[in-house]
């Protein structure tokens, strides 16, 4: 909160009709989650090093959604990224219940969605119109399904992309378009110096000092 970036990127997960906030993924049922230690993150309290920078550690105080929003409180913007797997009405209770998260704590002006589980996002939409909600870009077929969207509806007008998959050609047609554009994940100075002077509207980083420095 006290950094000089614009926007909290925050990863969240539904599980029991609450959201929770962190990175890791939950190993199948168990309190356990694994993950990959990112450039510039302490491991966590309580993690047990694997191979290649993995690392598992309990379900310590996991924190909710709701106490995020609670200690934000629009002192700055939240970008949620949605992440797992989710079918049937898992798809719906997920968007329903970050929809009514938002309300509550009338986030709605200071709170975007983003993410890959485009059937989340979609259901986002519905259940609340007002949050700004970013389809997330790595792949081709997803910047395939991108492009469909943003020729049918022209309120599909933002995305976070990896920032190797953008090209000449892909800027192209988000200039075109007036797509707002965010860069995912920007570790070295140099590179997200470059994205800012082609027009990138947003820079993702792990690097508070970068993010100050732009």
């Amino acid at each position: 909160l006290e950094s000089p970036a614009d926007v909290i990127e925050a990863d969240i997960w539904y599980r029991g009709n609450d959201i929770y906030i962190r990175h890791e993924r939950r190993v199948g049922p168990l309190p356990v989650l694994i993950d990959r230690q990112m450039r510039g993150h302490r491991l966590p309290p309580l993690s047990l090093v694997l191979w290649r920078s993995y690392y598992l550690r309990p379900e310590f105080r996991p924190l909710k959604l709701g106490q995020l929003l609670d200690a934000v409180r629009g002192k700055k913007r939240l970008l949620l990224d949605v992440k797992g797997r989710y079918r049937g009405r898992q798809v719906g209770a997920f968007a329903w219940t970050l929809a009514r998260k938002i309300a509550e704590h009338d986030a709605g002006e200071w709170v975007a969605v983003c993410g890959q589980v485009y059937p989340v996002l979609d259901r986002v939409r519905e259940a609340a119109p007002q949050v700004e909600v970013r389809y997330s870009i790595e792949q081709a077929y997803q910047w395939k399904a991108f492009k469909r969207m943003a020729r049918e509806d022209d309120k599909v007008r933002a995305i976070c992309i990896e920032h190797r998959f953008i090209n000449e050609k892909r800027a192209r047609f988000v200039e075109e378009k007036g797509i707002d554009l965010y860069c995912w994940t920007v570790d070295d100075p140099a590179e997200a110096k470059r994205l800012v002077e082609q027009g990138v509207d947003g820079i993702i980083s792990n690097d508070l000092r970068l993010l100050g420095g732009l």
